[in-house]
């Protein structure tokens, strides 16, 4: 790195970091770095920077020091530092799995990106051989820690297998002194008693289900393949869980939101309220599998999603300003992108995302796909299989690259966006609706929708003091007054 020397007020060798900006009028404009630091500046300051001159105002040369944008010898091991912190996770092997027992399902969703098969097919379910494999190479991988995920179809149609890799993956990572944490993805409509005290048993970290809101939302979203709703019995084993089990595992839900939800925003917070619900992530919805199929049908364009979406996060900024506490998804995932030194723990938020480096799923017979939304598309996602390959093959597997490369947004035309730092893509998505994991951004529904998302955060967390510290409250960190925002980031 080339360091140059301006003696005149600041007597260090520096150079600057590459960044970029976005205004917000006001005269204020928004720097980011690639390691996601931010600053905001008014016109004098930025001015100062555009022209070189950073180094005739002590001030500002010390607090673009300190975000990384100007560097010195001084200051280069630390930055280095946080770009490694930022992005840990390409320093570990997956620490996520996902675990297909079955691909059945006892629903029919309209939106369904898994393509679930009715329940009476045959062929679809995971036997005791291939449950003992998948475990075997989960607990050959680095980490100490792993969690394992159990997905769908509808895993708890395949209860015996799920049964099974608990248990005996529990047997097998004493021996081997690692720490387990298991989570169930269920529609929660073949729930019983029997299972829901397995899982207390077994120390379960966390049941994650699909709940859309009214019964007039969710019954038109979720139906059983008889065309008869869900709702009632979702609600039951929600409100049976919270009130008996919810002292031994958490119980999270994901509102997919099609066109029929538009018009129902407020109430579907209030519905997720009133069941107990503290958070809530309304998601638009991935066209993949059956969405793609009925896209015309149940899909949006990414404004109408957005007017939806600030809608819903207006109505829970007002729920907290009365002290009634709920968390939106996004703005929490987002925020902490923003706010924290780390990226988020959420691998589809990531980039490069978690496809084949933060997570791997396995199918019903074995077959190692790169990620959740890829097990669906056949050979053009399978990075191997776990009685044929070891981590290393799958990890070098040119899809696996493929994946990692396009996802860190290097050859994608995101360099002169202030928010790529805080953004994410998915070249499964990419690869379904545009034929291609090497998108057109400016036609890609997800890219319109994130970045509008994130100009939003900042927008409240730069300039309302009040949202900030709803925000910030709820990742969990201290009030901080408008006048420090600058310094403090």
């Amino acid at each position: 790195m080339a360091f140059t020397m301006f003696p005149q007020t600041v007597k260090e060798n520096y150079t600057l970091n590459f960044y970029r900006n976005f205004s917000f009028g006001r005269d204020k404009t928004l720097l980011t770095t690639d390691h996601g630091a931010w600053v905001l500046l008014d016109d004098q300051e930025y001015q100062t920077l555009r022209s070189h001159k950073v180094h005739e105002n002590p001030q500002l040369f010390g607090l673009l020091k300190e975000r990384g944008i100007v560097v010195t010898e001084e200051s280069f091991e630390k930055l280095a530092k946080d770009y490694r912190e930022r992005f840990y996770f390409l320093f570990s092997a997956p620490t996520l799995h996902i675990i297909v027992p079955t691909f059945r399902c006892n629903m029919n969703c309209v939106y369904c990106h898994s393509v679930a098969k009715p329940v009476e097919e045959g062929g679809f379910d995971m036997n005791e051989d291939t449950a003992k494999s998948v475990v075997d190479f989960i607990l050959k991988t680095p980490p100490n820690f792993l969690s394992m995920e159990f997905q769908g179809g509808e895993c708890l149609l395949n209860f015996e297998i799920v049964k099974f890799i608990i248990e005996y993956a529990e047997k097998e990572a004493q021996k081997k002194n690692k720490k387990l944490g298991f989570k169930l993805v269920t529609n929660l409509a073949v729930m019983n008693e029997e299972i829901l005290e397995f899982l207390k048993k077994h120390n379960i970290v966390g049941i994650c289900t699909s709940f859309d809101g009214p019964k007039e939302v969710h019954d038109k979203n979720r139906r059983y393949f008889n065309q008869s709703g869900t709702y009632d019995d979702v609600v039951y084993w929600i409100k049976r869980i919270n009130k008996e089990f919810g002292k031994y595992f958490s119980l999270g839900s994901v509102s997919t939101v099609t066109r029929h939800s538009l018009k129902y925003p407020k109430e579907i917070v209030d519905e997720y309220y009133k069941l107990g619900f503290r958070s809530i992530w309304p998601r638009f919805m991935n066209n993949l599998g059956y969405a793609n199929q009925k896209w015309e049908d149940i899909g949006y364009t990414a404004d109408e999603f957005l007017k939806f979406y600030r809608e819903i996060l207006g109505y829970i900024m007002k729920m907290n300003r009365k002290n009634k506490w709920m968390v939106e998804g996004y703005s929490y995932y987002f925020g902490e992108k923003i706010l924290n030194r780390y990226d988020t723990g959420n691998v589809d938020l990531r980039s490069p995302c978690g496809a084949g480096i933060g997570q791997l799923t396995y199918d019903h017979e074995g077959d190692i796909f790169t990620c959740d939304e890829a097990k669906v598309l056949g050979e053009e996602f399978k990075i191997g299989n776990v009685k044929e390959n070891n981590l290393k093959e799958v990890i070098e597997n040119p899809v696996t690259v493929s994946m990692m490369n396009i996802s860190s947004k290097l050859p994608l035309i995101c360099d002169k966006c202030a928010f790529s730092p805080y953004c994410a893509v998915c070249p499964v998505n990419f690869y379904v609706t545009q034929k291609n994991i090497v998108p057109k951004l400016s036609n890609e529904f997800r890219c319109k929708i994130y970045k509008e998302i994130i100009k939003t955060l900042f927008k409240k967390i730069l300039f309302s003091e009040e949202e900030r510290n709803i925000i910030i409250k709820w990742l969990n960190l201290p009030p901080i007054p408008r006048e420090k925002v600058v310094k403090r980031f």
